[in-house]
């Protein structure tokens, strides 16, 4: 029997070009960008440079590319930076009651911070 992956949002496989441009990065050059050393320096320009290589795809500017380490970490930083950034227009959060658990973890913290949450049930839609 053939098996087909579906899980593709949780992790997928790399494309071997990413893989191949990654190799040195896991091997060689594996200094921390944020390190005053050669090593954080040379990754530093590599994280620059991809940052602008993304920005210009999408037709942004670098500085407003954020790389991340998960979804959850995505999650985190896009639900309380858009709440904290928009409070000033009200502190009412609507979420789906099926969120992922990083998402409510997120509008968890809002709430404590003086967020009201309010979330949406399927039977809120009838």
């Amino acid at each position: 029997m053939r098996k087909v992956y579906l899980d593709n949002a949780s992790t997928t496989p790399l494309l071997s070009e990413v893989r191949q441009s990654m190799i040195p990065f896991l091997n060689e050059v594996f200094g921390n960008p944020s390190s005053l050393h050669d090593w954080g320096d040379t990754a530093r320009e590599a994280v620059d440079a991809a940052r602008a290589k993304v920005a210009q795809l999408i037709g942004a500017n670098a500085e407003e590319i954020i790389f991340t380490g998960s979804g959850t970490e995505s999650n985190n930083f896009a639900i309380k930076g858009l709440a904290l950034a928009q409070q000033n227009k009200g502190k009412h959060v609507v979420l789906s009651a099926i969120e992922h658990f990083s998402v409510l973890q997120s509008a968890r913290t809002l709430e404590k911070w003086g967020f009201e949450l309010s979330p949406l049930h399927f039977s809120d839609l009838s």
